[in-house]
């Protein structure tokens, strides 16, 4: 069974033809490309919101370019960096794991207090590597993280399910093929799902 955990991209630009936009989407292109999910944010709003999406996400990249951090100034850029202190501090309270890393063109990690790097799993420059490269790292960084988060009863379960093993054992009764013989038993079948009935395995057996 596949997971849906997305990365989550956060950049005003990531729908820009501007050379940030372009290089943003070469990123979520080759994550893709390598199996996993993006889901693209064209709005900063308020950061403390998206950080509520913790739970669903696998990861986190944030640009901080000059269209998030306003026209540059030293009152825009307090603004700024207070809300990506904000953002960083309501994850790491709810989730102390998930990867976070904070990306730039234009601002390099000098321009990040170091409380707040010390949270980030890393700090990408655009541009200096390839595409396919960061992805990499990335998706290393978030499967780790996805496959940290099952308990081992629970993962041991879903590997059961997958693997395809017959059990004529339980209500299940090897996935619950029976229940397709007839129309009431497959409403019953697509109501709870194949999953539940594949995992559904007596305590007496050991394996």
């Amino acid at each position: 069974m596949k997971f849906h955990f997305p990365i989550i991209i956060i950049d005003e630009d990531f729908r820009s033809e501007n050379s940030s936009g372009l290089g943003i989407r070469a990123l979520a292109d080759a994550l893709e490309k390598e199996g996993m999910e993006t889901l693209g944010v064209t709005s900063y709003g308020d950061l403390t919101s998206f950080a509520q999406q913790q739970s669903r996400a696998s990861a986190f990249l944030l640009s901080i370019d000059d269209e998030e951090f306003g026209g540059g100034s030293n009152e825009e850029i307090e603004v700024a960096l207070k809300s990506l202190r904000a953002f960083v501090e309501e994850i790491r309270y709810k989730n102390a794991d998930i990867p976070i890393y904070l990306y730039g063109e234009t601002r390099t990690s000098r321009h990040i207090p170091n409380d707040v790097l010390r949270e980030l799993h890393g700090f990408i420059h655009m541009h200096e590597d390839t595409p396919e490269f960061v992805a990499r790292h990335i998706i290393r960084e978030a499967r780790a993280y996805l496959d940290s988060l099952a308990p081992p009863f629970f993962r041991a379960l879903v590997h059961y399910a997958q693997d395809g093993s017959y059990s004529w054992h339980c209500p299940g009764h090897s996935g619950g093929v029976a229940f397709l013989k007839s129309p009431v038993g497959r409403m019953f079948h697509q109501f709870f799902g194949e999953n539940m009935l594949r995992a559904d395995v007596c305590n007496a057996v050991d394996e």
